[in-house]
C-alpha cells in the first residue's frame, strides 16, 4: 500500500476498495442495451453510413 510519502498531494484515507454488493446493480434494466452508433459522413452513398446501418440490424437480430 501507498504512504502519503508516496503521494503528498493524496488524500489516502479517501480511498477505499469497493464492497462485492456495491459492483453489482441491485435491479437490473427492463429494456434491451441502448447503443448509440455513430458515422460521420453526410454523402449519399457513404460507407461509413452503411457500416453503421448494418451494424444496427445486427444488434437488433440479436436482442
Amino acid at each position: 500500500m501507498f504512504t502519503n510519502n508516496d503521494f503528498p498531494s493524496l488524500h489516502l484515507d479517501l480511498f477505499r476498495q469497493p464492497e462485492t454488493e456495491q459492483l453489482f446493480a441491485p435491479v437490473r434494466a427492463g429494456h434491451a442495451p441502448r447503443i448509440l452508433l455513430l458515422y460521420g459522413s453526410l454523402r449519399e452513398r457513404s460507407y461509413s453510413k452503411l457500416l453503421t446501418l448494418e451494424a444496427a440490424r445486427l444488434l437488433e437480430l440479436i436482442s
